[in-house]
């Protein structure tokens, strides 16, 4: 008793329908937080309330890089050790709260560029306050990694004051990032 009919080649459908249930099927988690891709690169921005996440996204996508989620994150593991981000409601996965100016609609204010669906989730850039006792990385030789489902991301610690720009840290990070996976160090 035939329950799905196709004129694709039995191997075709074999992968195609596994790649369905891979991604149906993955291990998910939402998160608080933001995601961002910024010069390709996915990056989960993550910190405690009202250290500055959905303001450092905003001034991204000013800055033209793109927005896949705000606040709540929903993530999937995909065959075992990628990890996948995108809203966890897709109705308001491309709107913004910015304190003081209430919820933003992304894609209206910056356009359909502004904004994607879902970006794997390469780095994570964990803000916190400036802490005058803790010792902060200053050469870049340490590789600090965040598990998430089961893989571990690289991870950033970056302390935030009044002054720092915060935005074009996340943007070096990326970059670095993006040379770190060609073979630079």
């Amino acid at each position: 008793c035939p329950i799905l009919q196709t004129d694709l080649e039995s191997t075709e459908f074999s992968t195609r329908i596994l790649r369905l249930f891979s991604n149906i099927f993955a291990l998910k988690k939402t998160m608080h937080g933001g995601l961002v891709e910024v010069y390709g690169v996915g990056i989960m921005i993550l910190g405690e309330s009202g250290v500055g996440k959905s303001e450092t996204a905003l001034e991204l996508i000013e800055r033209g890089h793109r927005l896949v989620a705000d606040d709540i994150v929903e993530i999937r593991c995909v065959n075992g050790n990628t990890v996948v981000g995108q809203g966890a409601n897709k109705i308001i996965s491309h709107h913004m709260e910015v304190r003081g100016l209430g919820i933003i609609n992304i894609q209206q204010l910056y356009g359909v560029g502004a904004i994607r669906e879902q970006k794997e989730v390469q780095l994570v850039a964990k803000l916190e306050q400036w802490d005058q006792d803790k010792v902060y990385d200053r050469l870049g030789t340490s590789q600090n990694t965040m598990e998430m489902l089961g893989v571990k991301v690289p991870m950033l610690e970056i302390p935030v004051k009044p002054g720092r720009n915060i935005p074009i840290i996340i943007e070096t990070a990326a970059m670095n990032e993006r040379l770190k996976s060609m073979g630079y160090y």
